[in-house]
């Protein structure tokens, strides 16, 4: 679903204000112009986040805001982590399996 797009949620509002247009209840009629203005409201929020948010031409990804960059998941993050780490010795215990009496 492409949920940062606002011309998708523009079109879903319209969707809802033609089939709300379609109904003879009036419970019904509301119920739908309130998802309309919903989807208004979901399409304002996209093209805010578009405006704040660019996207980058040459990989087509997002750029996030230098603030969020720091809580944003590396790659090499996993691999850093593990050569910082200390080697564990696994007991031999455990390296041994259960016993045959256990099994």
């Amino acid at each position: 679903m492409p949920h940062d797009d606002s011309a998708h949620w523009h079109g879903r509002a319209k969707e809802m204000l033609a089939r709300a247009e379609q109904m003879d209840e009036c419970v019904t009629k509301q119920v739908l112009r309130r998802a309309a203005a919903a989807y208004e409201d979901l399409a304002r929020t996209a093209a805010q986040r578009a405006k704040r948010s660019p996207l980058n031409p040459v990989s087509r990804a997002l750029i996030l805001p230098a603030e969020a960059q720091r809580f944003a998941p590396r790659r090499d993050r996993m691999s850093a982590l593990q050569t910082m780490a200390p080697s564990i010795n696994i007991p031999s215990f455990l390296k041994q399996g259960p016993r045959a009496e256990e099994i």
